[in-house]
């Protein structure tokens, strides 16, 4: 709504423009004020959009109340009244900025082409103060996102060059929640979720996608119960959108510069999903817990570890092992038998995938472990096979990840079609999270990570050296969203794609 001040030390004149206004279709606040000081009064209170004064007034003139106005908001639309003998005075009044006069006796066709003109003025002004707010705000979340990503001190420094984004800014945050999703869940209906997400939780909040499959969630309150708040999230991501989404908490900050190495951690805690889907809510402090083992059935820890063999996932075969080698590192507890006869089944696995070393081999070993005396030379002979998987695996890719080689072949050819981690471990005929560990330990950056970069550097490409419109070019690269495509190569590039195609493009050199 625009707000309007007239100022005249004549009723019968306030009377008639007030007339004047409230014949217009638009709907306006109107103040009023009977002379320049009592003008100045509300105007040192609040902001208007327009000011009409009548330049004769008694204790402060229209001149000096235009003058003063002017230093109080350089962009107030100023209209004086001005009568045939104060000519002069409307011609000085220009020097402070009153962008028209109006002269008295008032025509009321001339005073609407003059309300006519500085509307316009208004909505201008407006339409740019909110481009100019978006573009702040996309290269906020541009030196943001690339902070996050690489820990570099200077995308912080520089946004506080060109932006408001200072460091205390981000210090006032205090976790984390790094949500995961499929089917490019943040890519279709981001635009849909935020305010009602906000409005749910009744938590103020910072989003800060980073890809189609993956968003942060920065939140202020040192109190909050985040395993709650993530919970909440997740009953409203299944209720509203029908997806089921995973989420890992960060622990607390005690700095901004805890983001990138804590998000570096949550992002390879997300992947656990693939391994424990039962459970949607992770959090770093886990990672501490002692985990009670005694409870987990024999039958699926034996399963967990033959899908690790399968997959040839061996940084789970680890954990695994751990697992079973906690539950039965008492061996009072179990039959000595027993415990002999669950980890000879372990190397019967794992040699059956050595093929190299044959039957003699498996049976010399588990023939060692039934003549062991104590439960430690049990272990010590299971990861010892362990070891020999690990290094067979190693000779087998020849040195090289030769998975990752194909993976990233694949995502080059078919960067354009949907892709998810678990068609990328197909190709490979690795396990999701085993392909997720792998990847992440070769690139240095996660699959869904490196998908998009991928996705952005060919956007680019097109960009620069084909007459495609955007959203041809957003298709061409994989987006179905075109929105959050535009969105998506702002925040990466911190530039439009109509910028990038005329060659500005911030920070190219330097770009992750």
């Amino acid at each position: 709504m625009i707000s309007i001040l007239i100022v005249d030390d004549e009723k019968l004149e306030r009377k008639g423009i007030r007339f004047l206004l409230q014949k217009e279709e638009k709907d306006y606040q109107i103040l009023e004020a009977v002379n320049g000081k009592d003008a100045l009064g509300i105007l040192q209170k609040q902001k208007v959009d327009i000011l009409f004064s009548d330049i004769k007034m008694p204790y402060m003139d229209g001149l000096e109340l235009s003058r003063r106005a002017r230093e109080l908001y350089p962009d107030l639309q100023i209209i004086i009244f001005s009568g045939y003998n104060d000519f002069s005075f409307a011609r000085e009044a220009l020097r402070y900025g009153v962008v028209d006069y109006v002269l008295k006796p008032v025509d009321p066709a001339e005073f609407k082409k003059t309300l006519d003109k500085v509307t316009e003025n208004i909505d201008k002004q407006n339409e740019k103060l909110q481009k100019q707010n978006k573009q702040e705000d996309y290269l906020r979340q541009f030196f943001l996102l690339n902070f996050l990503l690489t820990g570099k001190e200077e995308y912080i420094e520089n946004a506080g060059k060109i932006t408001n984004l200072e460091k205390e800014d981000l210090n006032q945050f205090s976790y984390m929640i790094l949500a995961g999703s499929s089917d490019n869940f943040f890519e279709m209906e981001e635009h849909n979720f935020l305010q009602d997400l906000r409005e749910h939780l009744q938590r103020k909040f910072q989003y800060q996608n980073l890809n189609s499959n993956e968003s942060l969630f920065l939140l202020t309150d040192r109190s909050c119960d985040c395993q709650k708040l993530a919970l909440q999230m997740r009953t409203f991501f299944r209720q509203r959108f029908y997806v089921d989404c995973y989420f890992v908490i960060s622990r607390p900050l005690e700095s901004y510069q805890d983001m990138p190495k804590y998000l570096n951690v949550m992002e390879q805690l997300l992947e656990e999903q693939f391994y424990q889907p039962e459970t949607h809510v992770f959090s770093m402090d886990q990672e501490e817990e002692e985990q009670d083992v005694s409870q987990i059935q024999d039958a699926t820890l034996f399963l967990n570890i033959k899908e690790d063999i399968h997959h040839k996932d061996v940084n789970h075969l680890w954990l695994d092992f751990y697992r079973i080698e906690k539950k039965y590192k008492d061996v009072s507890r179990f039959s000595e038998l027993y415990v002999k006869f669950v980890f000879s089944n372990i190397l019967k696995e794992i040699y059956e995938v050595i093929a190299v070393t044959g039957e003699r081999e498996l049976s010399k070993e588990v023939d060692r472990m039934y003549h062991c005396n104590t439960i430690q030379d049990v272990l010590e002979i299971t990861k010892k096979a362990i070891r020999e998987f690990e290094d067979y695996l190693k000779v087998q890719d020849g040195g090289d990840r030769e998975d990752v080689t194909q993976v990233k072949s694949y995502i080059y050819h078919h960067y354009d079609e949907a892709l998810t981690t678990e068609l990328l471990a197909d190709q490979v005929c690795l396990s999701p999270g085993y392909l997720s560990f792998v990847f992440k330990q070769e690139t240095g950056v996660n699959l869904n990570r490196f998908i998009r970069e991928y996705r952005m550097e060919k956007s680019k490409e097109l960009l620069k050296t084909t007459n495609l419109k955007v959203v041809q070019i957003a298709e061409k690269v994989g987006f179905s969203n075109n929105s959050y495509f535009g969105r998506s190569f702002r925040e990466y590039f911190g530039s439009t794609p109509e910028s990038c195609r005329k060659g500005n493009i911030i920070d190219e050199e330097d770009h992750p």
